[in-house]
């Protein structure tokens, strides 16, 4: 049946049927019989009808023609849909759910212990992490640290490779192909006074009441980090952009499986967070590279400043991409301004500690700017 004839005989369920003579007679009904080899829910016509359960067979009166029937299992793991025909006759349906839904069963099972393990990059070593971004390097013709000109961004190579992504109780497999470069520290003051300077912008974002060209800078929105992008682009003749949600947290992970890239424990001048014992936390912004770096040799990716990423935001990570690349489709609409909604990664100098970790993920109204949202950026290599 074609979605027309379909939508047709759900409008009209009599349509096809003989014509009565008189209109005022109530439609002729006929009895639908269910039942199921396991518990269900069902939905007959888009309207809920509540569970079936095993072996209980139960019947429905409906008018002759065609009716849409689903019968989903009570975990949501197997759906079956289908318009039943029904003429002048009982019709009995039996619902095989199943066979169906212990292969599903299963293969659910392998997927949770399959990321219940460590994957791609958490498997390697330091030393194997690093001989892979020299590899990478080497094959783009760059060293693993570089610049696009003297005054561009320090960059860092990032080798392809998969991890698992999300938090401990809810992770998915994501899958890197192509080696990207990361900028070493969120851009600075310096950096956007380059830009100011170069004509590109007229927007100079309030200092804070801070001083130092070697901040974070911060008061840009997520419009604002795609002007610097597209400029830092134009100037080198380079791909340059924001992170991918995967990419970002791919980056600050670094093959660590821990709540933060250095262990479990927020612990002591890690990073500048809410409680992190830095001298800048809950007062300002810290200077870029206050702290250690990551395996990667990537600073500031946790703390600090929160950074936009190229994502929209999404509630959960389900049809996710698998392969690193932005979901940009689909994304929560702001009700104030009607704008989408993004992602903002890494935790901020006034924020819980809880909320600086390598799986936490924020969302912001596109246009918003304040003192503890910043920006770092990616460039394609290859």
């Amino acid at each position: 049946m074609s979605n027309e004839q379909r939508e047709d005989h759900l409008k009209n369920p009599d349509c096809g049927s003989e014509s009565t003579t008189n209109s005022n007679a109530s439609p002729r009904q006929i009895s639908l019989l269910l039942e199921s080899d396991m518990d269900c829910y069902l939905e007959v016509n888009g309207e809920d009808q509540g569970q079936l359960d095993k072996n209980t067979p139960r019947q429905f009166f409906l008018p002759v023609g065609s009716h849409l029937i689903n019968a989903i299992t009570q975990d949501g793991l197997v759906e079956k849909e289908w318009v039943q025909a029904s003429g002048d006759e009982e019709v009995t349906n039996f619902i095989c759910l199943a066979e169906e839904h212990a292969q599903a069963q299963a293969k659910l099972r392998e997927q949770k212990e399959e990321l219940s393990r460590p994957l791609g990059i958490e498997c390697w070593s330091v030393e194997q992490i690093q001989q892979k971004q020299m590899a990478a390097a080497t094959e783009a013709g760059l060293a693993k640290v570089f610049r696009d000109g003297p005054d561009m961004p320090e960059m860092v190579v990032i080798p392809a490779g998969s991890y698992r992504m999300g938090e401990a109780s809810n992770k998915h497999k994501v899958a890197i192909a192509r080696p990207f470069a990361v900028g070493k520290y969120p851009v600075t003051v310096a950096e956007w006074k380059r830009f100011v300077a170069s004509g590109e912008t007229t927007y100079s974002p309030v200092d804070n009441g801070w001083t130092g060209d070697n901040l974070p800078v911060t008061n840009v929105n997520f419009i604002h980090a795609q002007a610097y992008v597209r400029w830092l682009s134009k100037l080198t003749g380079k791909s340059y952009r924001l992170l991918t949600e995967a990419e970002w947290e791919y980056a600050c992970r670094a093959g660590s499986m821990t709540e933060y890239y250095w262990g479990d424990e927020l612990g002591k001048n890690n990073c500048n967070c809410q409680d992190s014992k830095s001298e800048w936390s809950c007062k300002r912004a810290s200077p870029v590279g206050s702290f250690a770096s990551n395996v990667f040799g990537l600073h500031d990716m946790l703390g600090n400043v929160w950074e936009w990423v190229e994502d929209a935001w999404h509630d959960t990570y389900r049809g996710a991409p698998a392969d690193g690349k932005a979901w940009s489709t689909g994304g929560a609409i702001s009700t104030l301004s009607n704008q989408e909604w993004r992602v903002l990664r890494g935790g901020s100098w006034i924020i819980d500690p809880r909320d600086a970790r390598s799986a936490v993920r924020f969302m912001s109204d596109q246009s918003s700017r304040d003192s503890y949202t910043g920006i770092r950026v990616a460039r394609t290599l290859l």
